[in-house]
């Protein structure tokens, strides 16, 4: 048992950098999105639900609208969902955009912007001060 503790130590410890980095160039791509990027507002048009995993139910990712500065009208889903749902249907929102591919426009809240970069740096620092806690590698006073 002892042995298949350490493995998980060693697996923390590799996972956890490795989130840690992913955290740091997502905030990266995420602020360069943001300087080549115009900002309209937007509506929720729709919640997506979909199936989540485990037993926590369904997710629900807002479905928006949005006209762009060419005076096209788009409708895009957010790769971002949550439960209970983060928004209802008709809510204002201010949206995000790639002039040159208006697809890709997401919500400009904190949570749909930054919400998935700072969690996955959060559970690699997480996972890394375990590991190097159990591994020996860290010691607290106490």
């Amino acid at each position: 048992m002892a042995q298949l503790d350490t493995l998980l130590d060693y697996l923390f410890l590799s996972l956890g950098p490795c989130a840690v980095l992913y955290s740091i160039v997502s905030i990266v791509q995420v602020g360069a999105f943001i300087r080549c990027s115009a900002e309209v507002d937007g509506e929720v048009v729709r919640l997506e639900q979909s199936q989540s995993r485990g037993r926590y139910g369904y997710t629900y990712a807002p479905v928006f609208s949005f006209t762009s500065i060419d005076g096209l009208t788009h409708t895009v889903t957010s790769e971002v969902g949550s439960s209970p749902a983060g928004f209802d249907v008709g809510d204002s929102v201010r949206v995000r955009y790639d002039p040159a591919n208006p697809q890709t426009a997401r919500i400009h809240s904190f949570f749909q912007t930054w919400g998935g970069p700072l969690l996955s740096g959060l559970v690699g620092l997480c996972f890394t001060l375990y590991a190097c806690k159990a591994l020996g590698f860290l010691h607290f006073a106490g």
